[in-house]
């Protein structure tokens, strides 16, 4: 059960005059191309395999990869820390596992490739695809970087003249816990989040402790392997996110000089804790604090401490113990099978019953309300008793429904009972069926299209024939094997927000929208600029509302733990704060179908759309100011040749650095 924190507007960041933007050009003496790792052909970016099975969203999760990495000292202002006069520095990890550094001279208006230092190339099966390797700033002089596989190096950086120069001090390997085997497949591990907090070990020694969040897949058995006349055994993808700390002593993390034979420090690394869902999420940041952190996803997440197939479905109904769908004690009945199986689409929401065959319609009782769901089913003597009969008593919905347009069907010869809830509002994705709190183990969402095939074929006469159809039966039924990527591709996806607690991981407090949904847009550039007492805050981010992009700060009160109740707020947990509003970023957005970043500056000033292989939009921004009018500026990146955009970031104030893949290297924009 989960608390649950509203996202809200403030109108009076709202701009009801604004017109539209301007077309203006960026001055050629302000772009700037730079080989990236010459000699040599550029930064290539790992492919799959033909023979890779991969799932939908693994492949979406590759598209949208920045393969650009801010340093700490990228939009560092000058406070007085150690890191204060370093220039800004961004990183790239090509082909051969090389680790380049890119700085901005300022003075000579010009972009510098430097080749540091080669990791490790993992040893995989053939068969075996790693994930993209990556790189996470944990400090003003470290950096945390992944090869794709489950090995996570250290790496130590110094600035000495007018250059980085950077040695491997410590590396770790990732392995999963115990109820999480992966049955002896190689282990490939992304990594989401990284950073470094001060702590102190035994006898008061400091020391520093770096969090990192990393995610991997599993292939779960999603239905028991039992014969059963409609459905068969099956598998899926399930994304776990686990979140890990190692600890390095305080002398190791402060000596600077650098020595590239010193022997590679191996560190244990300990599984704070472990949540899977459906997907990877697009959104992750570690708080300040280090108390949690926040994950923006289509999906919610669950503890993962047991697997798809040990974990039984139960429903509490209000005022009762814990009872099954079929109203008997869950604790005397083991199922290992889920009590229904359900998909959706833009405009509905479709169930799947399992009753024994045989069973009329004369045994149904369904009504469908504006927001719940009422079903019986009322069997004879010489029906089959091992098969577990729904009994939802007024079960409130995850969202409204449009009762009138929602009906039901049976096919009796196979006994599947099929219920089709048309949503009230279009477009809202649906995480569960049935609220939150009264269904403290909610079924998830069946994405494979496969899975329903079978399905399919014995519900297609009801396309035309509607015999066996309940009261509302005139409606024709969706088709079930629409390719779940229809909902993924759809220009919007729908974001939530979760703040999961370190320690635990069970601790989840949702942000759920008030009024309509909210669209994911994008987040602003990476910046490590100090806030106060932090060293850094988590990135703001940007969601659609009408044809506007609102900016919302995410905050967390050091200190303040979730509470259980869905009642008591949580906005001390995590609040949103909207700080501003983009003029018409929706709407502009919208149009853009070949868009692979959309990032706003932390300022506010401007917001970048990139193409996935020729331009790059920038939509500028007074903060504080309602203008009737603002520019727009156009860049065509690719000048005539054929380009493949795989990274864009800020590298210090106004200088955008856009990263393609290949010779071609890196396209410096000077946007001040």
């Amino acid at each position: 059960m989960t608390a649950r924190v509203p996202i809200q507007q403030d109108r009076t960041l709202f701009n009801a005059k604004f017109e539209g933007y301007k077309l203006s050009f960026l001055d050629e003496s302000a772009q700037h191309f730079t080989p990236v790792g010459a000699p040599g052909p550029g930064v290539i970016v790992p492919k799959l395999s033909s023979s890779a099975k991969v799932s939908y969203r693994e492949v979406q999760a590759r598209i949208r990869h920045n393969h650009l990495y801010p340093g700490w000292n990228s939009l560092k202002p000058v406070i007085g820390d150690s890191g204060s006069t370093h220039e800004g520095v961004l990183f790239v990890i090509d082909d051969d596992f090389t680790l380049i550094a890119l700085q901005f001279d300022k003075s000579a208006r010009r972009l510098r490739s430097t080749k540091l230092l080669q990791v490790p190339k993992p040893i995989v099966p053939a068969d075996c695809h790693l994930e993209l390797p990556s790189i996470k700033p944990i400090s003003p002089d470290y950096i945390l970087l992944s090869d794709g596989a489950a090995t996570f190096y250290v790496i130590r950086l110094v600035f000495t003249g007018a250059d980085h120069e950077a040695v491997i001090e410590a590396s770790t390997t990732f392995q999963p816990e115990a109820s999480m085997e992966y049955e002896g497949v190689h282990l490939a591990c992304g990594l989401l989040e990284a950073k470094a907090f001060p702590t102190t070990l035994d006898e008061n020694e400091p020391a520093t402790e770096i969090k990192f969040i990393l995610h991997y897949t599993l292939k779960e058995k999603l239905y028991s392997a039992e014969p059963s006349p409609h459905r068969k055994s099956d598998t899926k993808t399930v994304f776990i996110v686990s979140l890990c700390s190692m600890i390095l002593k305080h002398h190791q993390f402060t000596d600077m000089d650098m020595d590239i034979d010193a022997e590679v420090q191996q560190l244990p690394v300990r599984t704070i804790h472990s949540i899977r869902g459906t997907e990877i999420p697009f959104y992750c940041a570690l708080d300040p604090s280090g108390e949690g952190y926040v994950l923006g996803s289509n999906t919610t997440f669950k503890p993962a401490q047991q697997l798809i197939a040990d974990q039984p479905t139960q429903f509490l109904e209000p005022g009762s113990e814990a009872v099954g769908l079929d109203g008997t004690d869950i604790s005397t009945v083991p199922n290992s099978e889920p009590p229904y199986f359900w998909t959706q689409t833009d405009s509905d929401v479709t169930i799947c019953f399992g009753l024994p065959r045989g069973t009329t319609k004369h045994a149904i009782q369904c009504k469908f309300s504006r927001q719940g769901l009422h079903l019986r089913v009322l069997l004879t003597g010489d029906a089959d008793q091992s098969v577990r009969t729904p009994y939802i008593d007024d079960m409130p919905l995850f969202a409204t429904i449009q009762a009138d347009e929602s009906f039901w069907t049976l096919d009796p010869s196979s006994g599947l009972l099929t219920l089709s809830l048309e949503k009230q509002h279009s477009k809202t994705r649906w995480t569960q069926v049935f609220e939150e709190g009264v269904d403290p183990e909610p079924v998830e969402e069946t994405l494979d299209p496969s899975v329903f095939a079978e399905y399919k074929a014995s519900l297609e006469k009801y396309t035309t024939d509607q015999a066996h159809a309940g009261p509302k039966g005139s409606s024709l039924l969706p088709s079930l094997a629409q390719d779940a990527q229809e909902d993924i591709d759809e220009e919007g996806e729908e974001i939530k927000f979760s703040w999961i607690q370190s320690e635990s991981g069970s601790d989840i407090v949702r942000a759920s929208t008030i009024g309509t949904g909210h669209d994911w847009i994008g987040q602003a550039f990476p910046s490590f600029e100090r806030h106060g007492d932090n060293a850094f805050e988590m990135p703001t981010v940007c969601l659609k509302h009408d044809v506007d992009g609102l900016v919302y700060a995410i905050h967390h009160v050091p200190g303040s733990k979730p509470s259980l109740s869905t009642v008591q707020p949580a906005s001390e947990v995590m609040r949103f704060i909207h700080t501003d509003t983009l003029d018409a970023l929706a709407f502009v957005q919208a149009s853009k179908r070949e868009k692979r970043f959309v990032f706003h500056d932390p300022h506010g000033r401007f917001c970048v759309i990139v193409e996935s292989s020729r331009n790059v939009y920038i939509y500028w921004h007074r903060p504080g100011e309602k203008q009737k009018q603002e520019r727009q500026t156009v860049v065509d990146v690719s000048k005539g040749q054929q380009v493949d955009i795989i990274g864009c970031q800020l590298i210090s104030e106004g200088v955008l650095v856009v990263l393609m893949e290949g010779e071609r290297g890196a396209l410096v924009l000077e946007l001040s």
